[in-house]
Formats: C-alpha cells, sequence, structure tokens
C-alpha cells in the first residue's frame, strides 16, 4: 500500500516520521495545502481545531529549512502559548533526530533561558507576538531569515487584538516569504487581511458542517439552569468518562460549577483564562496524566487544547456560534 503522505512528494524521512506517530493517511487538508506549499504558493486554509491543520503546515515548513544556515527561517506566531507549545511538540516529533532546531517563545517562560536558547540559533520560532516582539527588541533574534510563516488562529489573534504586533513582526521578515493562514472562520476581517498578506493564494475551505466528526456522538438534555449542575453530576455518575472536559461560557461559570462538582466530592481542576500561565500549566498537566478526571473550562481552553484520552465532552453553555461548538465537541473523537 502506499503510503499517502509518500504520494503528496512528501520526504522520506517526514513519512517515516510520520508513521511512527501512527499517520499514514493525510486529511482533506492535508491533501490541499502541502502539494501548494510544496509549489511556493500561500495558503489560506478554514479549518478547525481537529481538522489536521497543524500538519498541513508543519510537513512542507520542515523540508524548507537549511541546517546550514544558523539563523531563524520559519516564524509561526499563535494566540496563546499553550496552542504555540503544542506546535511545538508536533513539530519536533515530525523532526526526529534532524539537526533543525525549533525553539517556542511564549510568556510564562523564563526569558532569560529563552534568550540563551535563541543565542543558539533555533531554525523555527513558534510563539505568542508579545513575547517575540520583546526579544527581537531586546537584539535577542531577528527575523530577518524568514522565508515561511504560519499565522494559526487568526481569526483569535483579531478577536484579542494581537494583530497589530503580529503585523509588526511580519513587517520584519523576508521581504519574499510564503505565508499561510489558518482560521476556524472566515469573517471579512480575516479576508480582509489575507487579501493584504497573501499573493497567489490558494485558498481551503474545510466544510465546518462536515467538520464534526462522524465519530462522536452527540446528544442532548433539556433541564433548566436551576438544575444544570445535577444534570452534569448525574452525566458524570452514568458516563463514568476516563477524561471529561466541561466547557461554560464565562470564568464565572467555570469556576462556580468547579467549586460545585469538587464540593460533591468529584476529581475536578478548573481552566480558564485569569490563571497565571504556571498554574495553567500544572491543571493541564495533572489532566494529561489523568490525575484529574474532570476539567471545567472557559472557552480559551476550546483552542487547539489537544489532550489523549478526552472521553467526553459537556457543553454547559451553549458556545455563541457553530464553529465553537465544532472547536469543543473537537476535544474528543
Amino acid at each position: 500500500m502506499t503510503n499517502g503522505f509518500a504520494a503528496l512528494k512528501v520526504c522520506a524521512h517526514t513519512v517515516e516520521q510520520l508513521h511512527k506517530m501512527g499517520i499514514n493517511k493525510p486529511m482533506p487538508v492535508q491533501e490541499q495545502a502541502i502539494p501548494a506549499l510544496f509549489a511556493g504558493r500561500d495558503v489560506i486554509a478554514r479549518a478547525q481545531t481537529g481538522t489536521g491543520k497543524t500538519l498541513a503546515f508543519l510537513v512542507p515548513l520542515a523540508e524548507k529549512i537549511d541546517t546550514s544556515k544558523s539563523y531563524a527561517q520559519a516564524l509561526v506566531i499563535t494566540p496563546t502559548r499553550e496552542l504555540a507549545q503544542q506546535i511545538a511538540t508536533e513539530m519536533k516529533k515530525i523532526l526526529g533526530e534532524s539537526e533543525i532546531k525549533v525553539l517556542a517563545v511564549t510568556g510564562g517562560r523564563d526569558f532569560e533561558t529563552q534568550k540563551y536558547k535563541l543565542e543558539g540559533r533555533s531554525h523555527v520560532l513558534i510563539g505568542t507576538p508579545g513575547r517575540l516582539l520583546d526579544h527581537i527588541r531586546k537584539g535577542n533574534t531577528d527575523l530577518g531569515g524568514v522565508k515561511y510563516l504560519v499565522l494559526d488562529e487568526v481569526d483569535e489573534m483579531l478577536q484579542q487584538g494581537f494583530m497589530d504586533e503580529a503585523l509588526d513582526l511580519i513587517a520584519m521578515t523576508a521581504p519574499v516569504h510564503q505565508t499561510m493562514l489558518c482560521s476556524a472562520t472566515l469573517s471579512e476581517e480575516v479576508r480582509k487581511l489575507g487579501r493584504k498578506l497573501t499573493k497567489n493564494c490558494a485558498l481551503i475551505d474545510i466544510n465546518p458542517d462536515k467538520a464534526t466528526v462522524d465519530k462522536i456522538k452527540q446528544i442532548c438534555l433539556k433541564t433548566t439552569d436551576e438544575y444544570k449542575n445535577k444534570a452534569v453530576a448525574a452525566l458524570i455518575d452514568r458516563l463514568n468518562p476516563y477524561l471529561m472536559i466541561v466547557f461554560c461560557m464565562s470564568k464565572e461559570r467555570t469556576k462556580e460549577l468547579g467549586d460545585w462538582l469538587g464540593m460533591q466530592g468529584y476529581n475536578v481542576d478548573v481552566l480558564h483564562g485569569e490563571m497565571s500561565p504556571a498554574k495553567r500549566k500544572t491543571v493541564m498537566k495533572s489532566f494529561r496524566d489523568a490525575k484529574i478526571q474532570i476539567l471545567v473550562a472557559s472557552d480559551l481552553a476550546a483552542r487547539g487544547l489537544d489532550v489523549e484520552g478526552v472521553t467526553h465532552v459537556i457543553n454547559y453553555d451553549i458556545p455563541h456560534d457553530v464553529d465553537w461548538y465544532v472547536h469543543r465537541i473537537g476535544r474528543t473523537g
């Protein structure tokens, strides 16, 4: 049987690394993006988390680095530090024993350690806009040699107001570079940005109607606000999840439900935007290691949060738009 990635002209080393990761068949976004990126085209992809978009830009990136040159050649900008760390981990898996150096540059990590590593000349920088700019302004690294640029979750960056910083970074890259934009939605704002930042662009639109994976069984329970907590408890008892994420619409709701479930004796913790980076990291590690069974999270955590073994997702509050719903339930399946 021919490997689907080999058919996309992916080099043998990367095909082998993907095989070790248990990935042999490209997903639709990868089938479309990888050849376009190999051909040197810019790409705008509408694709939710869980559709394989990360590998769609990392696989070509792995082959565009020249290790004989010791400067940054690729830049991946993300809205959250969790996503940056996760992409860096994926990249390292794809590279295996390769000599390409990858560095995640995010807040919440020791600045001096990052500075030291940047001086060691990383080829691929993956990070959040603010921290990347801090290092550049202090002269710890520069982006003049960056010819491969990825903006992940662009809609989220626009919403959180990070786009100006991201544009400052882009202005520092090589005058001629290849760009890939990933976004869960193609709002007018995202399209406008796409027109500004890309040329000769391949537009890849992974239909969100097909984005909810068939393997995910979805059920709906009717309840009232006052019985909601008890309904969640009853579901936990009935389903006995291995790992469960419960999504709430705000940090207040997240805290309240987390406290209530804790008082009922459930093995629970919370994740929301106002926690310190160190605390968020600790909670995520405990959840990944299955020391916590139930994670109550605000929508911040729905983005790009990949945890192996999540068996159930509960939407305690219904999200405002369908893309968010797809993001949330995509944490399982």
